[in-house]
């Protein structure tokens, strides 16, 4: 495995975060600027995000403090980490990613899966379970700073015993040795998928510009006059990959009261004209539904609109 040395290095490292709203993504990023030996600075990049959607965090550091010196968002990241694997087919994670560069993913998926999505068989991969993980020694799925276990081991950027002191730093009480424990598990089981191509920070290209998020098309690919936010989202947004709870339809118990359909954000509730000239609710839009549960809260009985807990995803359901 090759490391970086963090004393020598004085070239800009940048890293690039990927979470959903809530998982603790810009966390991740300041405990990065705690643990490194040298000048860093850390940042996000999101607007009104809500919990689930997807949101990126970047972290500089170098020995040169010139070289952090710039507030742009990271395009050419070196690593990349990567909080919630579901992101991967909504985001590109890899874009501006050079040869050679590290994806560290929190996944129980397998790496040919990884790779199918990614569509990148030239970086190093570093995969772990850290949602487990971090159930069993935090009691609950936040992942920050168990993906920081693995960017220890694959990085070289700090030390383990660098990464504990960034966390009595940021947390408090029996959050601190919980979260040293959980770091500690993670690098020991991190399992990793190596390239053998070196890393050449000169090959780093800024990808096109884009007015819109990595790896949807800009405003050359839509037809003239398209609006973007249209009624549920736009349609090339899977905006129902945020949700926590999936939400379904149940027509043996639905009344047509059309209350979850006038109480929905996203207009992701399904309306169809019936020949009677009726308008009759016939389902939900999952592709945009982002679980928020109105809809459920407001049907009478609770039996027409349903809602379940998001459920895990299998190899042929990624």
């Amino acid at each position: 495995m090759v490391k970086l040395s963090s004393k020598n290095e004085d070239e800009l490292i940048s890293v690039r975060i990927h979470a959903r709203g809530g998982q603790g993504g810009v966390t991740a990023a300041q405990l990065i600027v705690y643990a490194y030996d040298g000048p860093a600075k850390c940042f996000p990049k999101f607007g009104a995000e809500r919990m689930g959607s997807p949101t990126e965090a970047f972290a500089k550091v170098s020995q040169d403090p010139d070289a952090i010196r710039s507030n742009e968002q990271v395009y050419t990241p070196r690593y990349v980490c990567v909080l919630d694997d579901t992101i991967v087919r909504d985001i590109c994670v890899t874009d501006g990613l050079v040869s050679g560069g590290w994806v560290i993913v929190n996944t129980i998926k397998s790496i040919d899966t990884i790779r199918k999505f990614t569509n990148r068989d030239d970086v190093n991969y570093a995969l772990v379970d850290a949602t487990g993980l971090a159930i069993e020694k935090l009691g609950r799925p936040i992942t920050n700073t168990a993906i920081l276990g693995a960017l220890a081991k694959v990085s070289g950027l700090f030390t383990l015993e660098d990464l504990e002191k960034a966390i009595k730093i940021q947390f408090r009480g029996d959050l601190i040795k919980k979260n040293i424990d959980l770091v500690k598990d993670v690098y020991d089981k991190v399992q990793t998928h190596e390239v053998d191509i070196p890393y050449d920070s000169q090959n780093a290209e800024k990808p096109k510009w884009n007015h819109l998020e990595l790896n949807y098309g800009g405003a050359k690919d839509y037809e003239i006059g398209v609006v973007w936010y249209t009624p549920g989202a736009s349609l090339r947004v899977n905006t129902g990959s945020w949700g926590a709870y999936e939400i379904f339809f149940d027509p043996d118990h639905c009344i047509q009261c059309q209350a979850c359909y006038f109480a929905c954000p996203d207009q992701a509730i399904i309306r169809e004209k019936q020949e009677n000239g009726d308008w009759n609710i016939v389902g939900t839009d999952a592709m945009h539904c982002k679980g928020c549960r109105l809809c459920v809260e407001v049907c009478p009985g609770k039996d027409g609109i349903k809602a379940r807990s998001a459920k895990l995803k299998g190899e042929e359901e990624f």
